[in-house]
């Protein structure tokens, strides 16, 4: 996955408008925008990047009054990222070299920039998210079970398998299994709590619920019963489910998912 869905908006100015300014009207516009960066361009391309911290400098050599097209006309170009670039890429790349933001260009122009801080929330959204549903993925669920033992709370996990979505597939297409994965996402979202945790991967869906057995059995009585009464496009999709809990159904949390996941094999 490249960049271009990640870069942040900025705002630029071309060298060629600069002919007749001072830095300091720079400077001042630099002020109206209420912005962190200001980039210099010429022919589109990033020549200088206008910080707070370049202001300062500014100000302390006595350059305010400096014609600007004169001050930025011999700057080489920036380093820049690419929209073709890896995502994890561009992170390790801003992450080895401690830089606190990258600009894009497409096609050699500037397009915006990747600010380190906002550009890695991003980063950890994706990492732990579904792509296709928005959920949880499996590899956020594992560190939840890894570090459950820290969480010293009851927890409910309800395990839910959606049936013959390969015959889905065959049938009707890629794009109707999808479909179907994506209505059952949002049924089973919409039948929990906001505090409470939906995974997904391949064809299975498992919600954790940190409260007791009774909570837990409710939970899993909505999911089912809404989900019987899902049509997609005129389909209702068969599922399995089961659920499970810790400490009142099992104490070791690696045997309850083991047994979980064995009857759901055994509701084929």
């Amino acid at each position: 996955m490249n960049i271009k869905d990640y870069v942040d908006k900025i705002e630029s100015i071309e060298l060629e408008e600069l002919k007749d300014k001072t830095l300091a009207d720079v400077i001042a516009k630099f002020h109206v925008k209420n912005i962190l960066r200001l980039y210099i361009t010429k022919n589109k391309k990033p020549i200088f990047v206008l910080t707070p911290k370049e202001i300062v400098n500014i100000f302390l050599n006595n350059q305010q009054n400096l014609n600007a097209y004169e001050f930025f006309k011999d700057k080489e170009y920036l380093e820049c990222f690419d929209t073709d670039i890896n995502i994890i890429d561009a992170y390790y790349k801003l992450r080895s070299e401690n830089k606190d933001f990258m600009p894009v260009c497409e096609n050699g122009e500037l397009i915006g920039e990747i600010d380190f801080n906002t550009f890695s929330l991003k980063i950890t959204y994706f990492v732990i998210k579904d792509e296709l549903t928005g959920v949880y993925n499996k590899k956020y669920f594992d560190v939840l079970i890894e570090e459950y033992n820290n969480f010293n709370k009851p927890m409910g996990i309800i395990f839910l398998e959606i049936k013959d979505l390969p015959i889905f597939e065959g049938l009707y297409g890629v794009d109707m299994s999808n479909k179907i994965i994506k209505t059952f996402a949002d049924v089973i979202s919409n039948s929990v709590r906001k505090i409470d945790f939906v995974f997904r991967w391949d064809n299975q869906f498992r919600v954790v619920i940190f409260n007791n057995l009774e909570v837990t059995a409710k939970v899993f009585d909505r999911i089912q019963n809404r989900l019987q009464n899902t049509e997609i496009e005129g389909i209702k999709a068969p599922f399995v489910m089961c659920m499970t809990h810790i400490p009142q159904i099992n104490n070791d949390i690696l045997m309850a998912i083991e047994e979980c996941e064995e009857k759901l094999i055994e509701r084929h």
